[in-house]
C-alpha cells in the first residue's frame, strides 16, 4: 500500500491502491560455485515457488543479452530522427542479433558446447567477414563450402574457461588537490 510520502507525490493514487503479489525466500546456490545467499523475491506471478525461483534464474541471460544488444550491435544510441527509422533500426539490431544466436546454435549443436560458451562478439565479427563471401559465391556448392569454414572458425570462438576469480584490488583514495602548497 502507498505510504503517506507516496500519496504525497502522486496524488492521482487511488486511496485504495496497493500491489498484491507474495514474498518468497530461499537459500540459493550459484551455479558459478560461489557461497550460497538468502534470496528474497517479490512476485505477482501464479505457479509455485520455485517456478518463480528459476524463472528468476534466466534473468542473467536476460540481462546480458540487453547489454548485447546495446553495446555489441551499437543500439544505446540510435541515430535515426523519425519514429519509422527508430523502429527499422531496432528491428534490424534484432534481426542482426538472432542471426548471429542462431549460428551459435547451430555450432553449438555440432560441438556439444553451450551457446552461451562462445564469444558473442567473436561470432558477430566472423560472421561479419564470411557473410559478403557467402553471397558472393557463383553456386550453392560454393556457399556451402564457404559456410563450412565459417563454421570452423566458429568453433574456436569459444569463451576462456576461467577456474579461479580475478583477483579485486582496494579501491585508492586521491587527495584533494589544495591551491595553497602545504605548509612545512
Amino acid at each position: 500500500m502507498p505510504s503517506r510520502w507516496d500519496r504525497g507525490r502522486h496524488p492521482n493514487l487511488p486511496a485504495d491502491a496497493c500491489v498484491r503479489g507474495r514474498l518468497i525466500v530461499q537459500r540459493v546456490q550459484p551455479d558459478n560455485g560461489e557461497r550460497s545467499f538468502l534470496l528474497a523475491l517479490f512476485t505477482t506471478l501464479s505457479g509455485t515457488g520455485q517456478e518463480a525461483l528459476t524463472l528468476y534464474g534466466k534473468r542473467w541471460s536476460i540481462e546480458t543479452d540487453l547489454r548485447t544488444l546495446k553495446s555489441t550491435l551499437r543500439l544505446e544510441q540510435l541515430t535515426s530522427y523519425t519514429p519509422d527509422m527508430v523502429a527499422k533500426e531496432i528491428e534490424m539490431g534484432m534481426v542482426a542479433y538472432n542471426l548471429v544466436r542462431a549460428v551459435t546454435c547451430m555450432a553449438s549443436e555440432q560441438t556439444g558446447l553451450p551457446p552461451r560458451g562462445y564469444s558473442f562478439t567473436t561470432v558477430r565479427r566472423i560472421v561479419e567477414v564470411f557473410s559478403p563471401k557467402i553471397a558472393a559465391a557463383s553456386d550453392p556448392e560454393t556457399a556451402q563450402r564457404v559456410f563450412e569454414e565459417m563454421m570452423q572458425c566458429i568453433h574456436r570462438a569459444k569463451l576462456p574457461h576461467r577456474s579461479r576469480k580475478r583477483p579485486s584490488y582496494p579501491r585508492h583514495i586521491w587527495k584533494p588537490r589544495s591551491t595553497y602548497p602545504n605548509r612545512p
